[in-house]
């Protein structure tokens, strides 16, 4: 009788421990499920907003947002925006894009990503602008927005990634008649590229493309490094094609926060020195300077 007592007993607690690690268990379960939808975003403030080696803000600092939807099948929408200069980019102060594509990975170490980018800049057009020339005299331009549309693609493996992309519509607005080759005139001293005033765009500059190589690498305490060099190529042109490169590190702190500071430049055109602003002043610059950017982001 003692005996079927103490089986019993012994039975019961099991019973309990086993009740009990299940119940501890389950919640545990449902906190590791991955959710189905997640919406990381982030705020920068940068000293210049560089795009592939190419000043959009006229050297000046830059203020940018961006968020994502991301689905656990890979499948992302999302937004980015940055103040830029109308001394570049005619009569656009603000450039916001539109993302969509596809992301994942396969074999362990590789990944890839699909999608297409829809570059929107309010009230940019270079028909509500007007360029000075060196004895004051105006051109205006025909109209022509700015906004542009991008297909891009990408392949990575660890810590390298290749990419390329190309634009279905025209490349940011540049036609003949805002961007061509104009060499020295009366009406227009400068040309279209001061830089290289016999360079230009000389037909439709739709399917203008490019490629680049990057390379990001994770170090102990936060720290990141990567460089990327690329190549950009402007369809039905001449003298404007030109190759960036960019190196940097990154330093994250609570998790949150990331200070980096990365040195950039390009090579292989002269055309945008000395370019010549659009918003009918005399002020030049140099849009493809070599330059040490520096930059701090809040992760959310």
């Amino acid at each position: 009788m003692r005996k079927s007592l103490l089986t019993v007993a012994v039975l019961s607690a099991l019973a309990s421990q086993v009740a009990f690690a299940e119940e501890a268990a389950a919640p545990a379960a449902a906190a590791a499920e991955t959710p189905t939808w997640t919406f990381p975003s982030s705020a920068s403030l940068v000293s210049d907003y560089i795009w592939r080696g190419q000043t959009q803000t006229w050297g000046n600092p830059a203020v940018q947002f961006g968020i994502e939807a991301d689905h656990a099948s890979g499948f992302y929408a999302g937004f980015w925006g940055s103040n830029v200069s109308s001394h570049w980019l005619p009569n656009a102060s603000l450039e916001t894009d539109w993302s969509i594509g596809f992301r994942n990975t396969f074999a362990t170490d590789f990944k890839y990503d699909v999608g297409a980018v829809y570059v929107y800049y309010p009230d940019g057009d270079f028909a509500k602008t007007a360029a000075s020339g060196g004895v004051g005299s105006v051109l205006p331009y025909n109209k022509s927005k700015l906004d542009t549309a991008e297909l891009y693609a990408s392949l990575g493996w660890k810590w390298f990634t290749v990419k390329a992309g190309a634009n279905p519509t025209k490349f940011y607005g540049w036609n003949t008649n805002n961007s061509g080759v104009t060499g020295p005139d009366v009406a227009y001293p400068h040309g279209s590229f001061a830089g290289d005033q016999n360079a230009g765009v000389t037909g439709d500059t739709k399917w203008s493309h490019y490629f680049m190589a990057s390379a990001s690498y994770d170090l102990p305490m936060g720290l990141n490094v990567a460089g990327e060099v690329g190549r950009q190529v402007i369809e039905n042109s001449t003298g404007l094609d030109w190759t960036w490169y960019k190196v940097g590190v990154t330093k994250t702190f609570a998790d949150t926060w990331a200070l980096n500071a990365f040195y950039t430049g390009t090579t292989g055109s002269s055309a945008y020195k000395n370019f010549l602003t659009f918003d009918g002043t005399t002020a030049t610059k140099d849009i493809d300077s070599k330059k040490l950017v520096v930059g701090i982001t809040k992760s959310f």
